[in-house]
């Protein structure tokens, strides 16, 4: 048994009828017990990998090895699972009653399905709303029931897609530390956002993909620290006029977002004279980071900034 729970090799998808591939080439091992970040953009290729991975979509190319598993096999369904960004149970029953449908479509039953579902409400915090329809639930307790059904059939392997999207502060917290404690007791998780700081602060490693292909693989830690001995953040009180930007410029690569400065210096000095040239034209510093690299910096500079449907 390898150390890792994903190997892929050259996966490749087109969809019918279209001109180009949605996958080409993806090549990726993921460790076992990690969790993974998979980003991008919208439309490029996560929906469809994750699809491939959970058995939703046929492999058409490549090899692909899931918890022990060679695509395709039909058991790989007991040893993984996907909680969707939609919410996937039924509005009309209640909390307890979603559990025990879903858990009777896993084919449990007696005291192992009890036990379940006992875990399932126990790590998601569900035991007060149980008795009312879901439908009367809040967006944070919503996703919270989503994740409860994902862990029914206790996976090697789960898949969460934008698993945080329009809640609250506090049930995104809640969230983010059950996810942690369920990597800690040694299941692999795939996690998909776009919350760069969710990414960031959970995952070990991740590959962004773009335009169907694999432009990168790492560790975060390698991603946020790259190149950060040279690069400052500044929130400035107003933007910089041309003359203020132009002698900025001279000291290495400048990258203006309304009061939002961020600079490649060509030298730690360089950090001084930055901040220097700024109080001279009149410019006051709100906050300045200097260090290790946010990771929707380096996402954005991998993946480029324009805007995508």
């Amino acid at each position: 048994m390898t150390d890792n729970a994903i190997e892929l090799t050259d996966i490749a998808f087109t969809y019918p009828g279209a001109i180009r591939p949605s996958l080409q080439g993806v090549s990726l091992s993921i460790a076992r017990g990690s969790c993974f970040g998979l980003l991008g953009p919208n439309g490029a290729g996560k929906t469809t990998l994750l699809s491939i991975l959970t058995g939703i979509l046929p492999l058409q190319q490549g090899r692909a090895r899931i918890a022990g598993l060679e695509l395709p096999d039909d058991t790989l369904k007991q040893r993984t699972a996907i909680v969707p960004q939609d919410y996937a149970f039924y509005m009309a029953l209640s909390g307890r009653e979603n559990l025990d449908c879903f858990a009777g479509l896993y084919g449990l039953n007696g005291a192992e399905k009890q036990r379940r579902i006992d875990f399932a409400v126990q790590v998601c915090a569900l035991g007060p709303v149980l008795g009312q329809p879901s439908a009367q639930y809040s967006g944070g307790v919503k996703r919270r029931l989503n994740l409860a059904i994902g862990l029914l059939n206790q996976p090697d392997i789960l898949y969460l897609d934008e698993p945080t999207v329009g809640i609250d502060a506090q049930s995104r917290h809640f969230i983010l530390e059950s996810i942690r404690d369920l990597q800690h007791s040694g299941m692999t998780i795939i996690y998909t956002s776009h919350y760069m700081e969710e990414v960031q602060s959970l995952c070990d490693a991740l590959a962004v993909i773009d335009h169907g292909q694999l432009l990168l693989t790492d560790t975060v830690a390698n991603l946020v620290e790259r190149d950060a001995a040279c690069t400052a953040r500044f929130t400035l009180d107003r933007s910089p006029g041309d003359a203020t930007l132009a002698a900025l410029a001279a000291l290495g690569s400048v990258h203006m977002d309304q009061q939002q400065l961020r600079m490649e210096l060509a030298s730690p000095q360089s950090l001084e004279t930055a901040q220097r040239i700024l109080r001279e034209h009149g410019i006051s510093i709100r906050q300045l980071h200097y260090g290790s690299n946010r990771l929707e910096d380096v996402y954005l500079s991998i993946t480029e900034h324009a805007l995508r449907d």
